[in-house]
């Protein structure tokens, strides 16, 4: 008796095929990680020094924007939302600065100091 194998080979015209390589890369740029270390100190600096935090905020937006040209990366969104929120923080707190030096200035006005 004919002895019959009666494994079957799936793999046997099955054709080579080749890994799919993209063109665009997943880093992020230098741009975006730029603008995420800026828009993280215009936070950190606009709740102490209002100016600071306005000017970094500002730079960090222009990078971010920049840097999300080449590619959008979680990164770069990241460092544009920082930078937008240290940009409103040093608004807020020229706002508040205003506000309160007008009225301590009225106030002390009411008590007899001139300037």
């Amino acid at each position: 008796m004919d002895e019959q194998n009666n494994y079957q080979d799936n793999t046997a015209y099955v054709p080579y095929q080749t890994t799919v390589v993209e063109e665009r890369s997943n880093k992020a740029n230098g741009l975006q990680i730029a603008s995420l270390v800026v828009g993280i100190c215009a936070i950190v600096l606009g709740c102490c020094w209002a100016y600071f935090g306005l000017i970094l905020g500002i730079i960090g937006i222009v990078l971010a924007v920049l840097g999300n040209k080449n590619g959008k990366h979680g990164i770069g969104t990241a460092g544009l939302v920082c930078s937008i929120v240290g940009l409103a923080l040093g608004v807020i707190w020229i706002i508040l600065a205003a506000i309160f030096g007008a009225a301590a200035m009225q106030m002390l006005q009411e008590m007899g100091y001139s300037f």
